[in-house]
């Protein structure tokens, strides 16, 4: 049997026995109520030392309500920039994961990494002792606990990543197919190895995580022979590599306020006016500023989002795109929860079957690339992405001409990478 020790509860955890995830209310060793909210919702919050980390990590996990026996499934959630060591963005109502997952769905959320772009990285980043080993803590050391505490199985899991961790989530679940079947990424920016992601990931870094050794310390110095940008750059890894065997589902908002967004504003101002009028002024200041930022950022992951299915429909990847209007925040990412956790666990049932159906089989070779429908070259990259204004709402128009006019420099240099990975 497997055993782990995890030194902060102070505990020896060893391999499943009997199931422990008939019984969600029970609290595992080094688990705690964070709040009664979360007990009401299941939700422990639970600490130990990690070794991939090298620091205390704490996770939240909503349990199953299986009966014993049953095959338990987690979907891994990953915070973006705003995390803090506390508690999960995810495990809160306005996200509605706990709301709207299914009951029979293990709900994994890890706390902090705030900058560290859920990652491995090469050397300690700013203000740390070790360098965090995000990728083997998600896909080695927390399936490991979540089996010995939870009963969760270590196949057929989904993971979820939202801004920062939107591409890592992609990236994770690439190198790691026999862990996780489906990948769900909101607002994220997928083309990592070229100047734009050079510059713009260690300046979001060190403006939001106080991180300045981001450049050169997650991934190695991106000039350098050697280095992990191309690696961790979901539009090249998609492009150059046989078809993963997943569901892969990617969604952006337009940098346009949604209508949730707009009654959330209108409800705070009129709050603000009827109680405490002489502070309404400092609160229009500041929502403007927010509207712009989360606007601005939310367009640039709506473009990267554009590129990459143009991209990847132009040789023919069955990954999933999904927009709607909205900004860079939980409103937004929240506002469409209980359809995106049903696509999630349709994908998990779907693989499942799939699973179940291929163990009787002989076994099956690796899977390659799809043959590109049409050439690939600039002008059918382009082609893509001018089609896709047909089935966006019509207020993203806009973006799409802009983005559109971008392609032409962009596909040369994306060209090479497709042409070879299809010769």
């Amino acid at each position: 049997m497997l055993a782990v020790c995890l030194a902060s509860s102070g505990a020896a955890v060893v391999g499943a026995g009997a199931a422990h995830a008939v019984d969600p209310d029970r609290l595992r060793p080094g688990c705690v109520w964070r709040t009664a909210e979360d007990q009401a919702n299941h939700v422990q919050t639970c600490s130990w030392h990690s070794e991939s980390l090298g620091r205390e990590v704490t996770v939240q996990v909503r349990p199953s309500d299986q009966q014993p026996g049953q095959t338990e499934r987690g979907v891994y959630f990953l915070d973006g920039l705003g995390s803090t060591p506390a508690y999960s963005s995810w495990s809160l109502p306005i996200a509605g994961a706990v709301e709207n997952y299914s009951p029979a769905d293990n709900l994994v959320m890890p706390t902090g990494g705030s900058g560290e772009w859920m990652t491995n990285w090469r050397t300690a980043p700013t203000g740390a002792a070790s360098a965090p080993q995000w990728e083997t803590f998600l896909s080695s050391e927390l399936p490991a606990y979540l089996y010995s505490n939870f009963d969760v199985g270590q196949h057929n899991n989904a993971i979820v990543g939202v801004s920062m961790s939107a591409a890592p989530a992609i990236i994770t679940g690439l190198d790691h197919p026999e862990t996780f079947s489906v990948m769900r990424a909101y607002s994220g920016y997928y083309e990592t190895d070229n100047p734009l992601g050079w510059l713009a990931i260690p300046l979001i870094q060190i403006s939001r995580s106080g991180i300045t050794n981001g450049l050169w310390g997650m991934w190695g110095n991106p000039l350098s022979p050697g280095n992990n940008w191309a690696h961790n750059s979901v539009a090249r890894r998609l492009l150059t590599e046989p078809a993963p065997p997943q569901t892969i589902i990617v969604s952006t908002g337009n940098g346009t306020l949604s209508p949730a967004e707009i009654d959330a504003q209108n409800a705070a101002a009129a709050t603000i006016w009827r109680e405490h009028p002489e502070q309404l002024p400092a609160f229009l200041l500041s929502s403007a500023d927010g509207v712009l930022v989360g606007g601005a950022l939310e367009s640039a992951a709506f473009g990267a989002t554009l590129l990459l299915q143009a991209a990847t429909t132009a040789v023919g990847l069955p990954v999933r795109y999904r927009y709607s209007s909205g900004g860079h925040n939980w409103l937004a990412w929240g506002d469409d929860a209980h359809a995106d956790a049903q696509e999630v666990d349709a994908a998990l049932d779907a693989a499942a079957a799939g699973a179940s159906t291929s163990s009787t089989r002989s076994p099956s070779v690796a899977p390659t690339s799809p043959t590109p429908s049409s050439p690939v070259s600039p002008a059918n990259v382009e082609r893509e992405l001018s089609s896709l204004p047909a089935t966006l709402p019509v207020q993203m128009r806009d973006a799409v001409d802009t983005a559109a006019t971008a392609i032409g420099s962009l596909a040369p240099h994306l060209t090479p990478a497709i042409t070879s990975a299809h010769r």
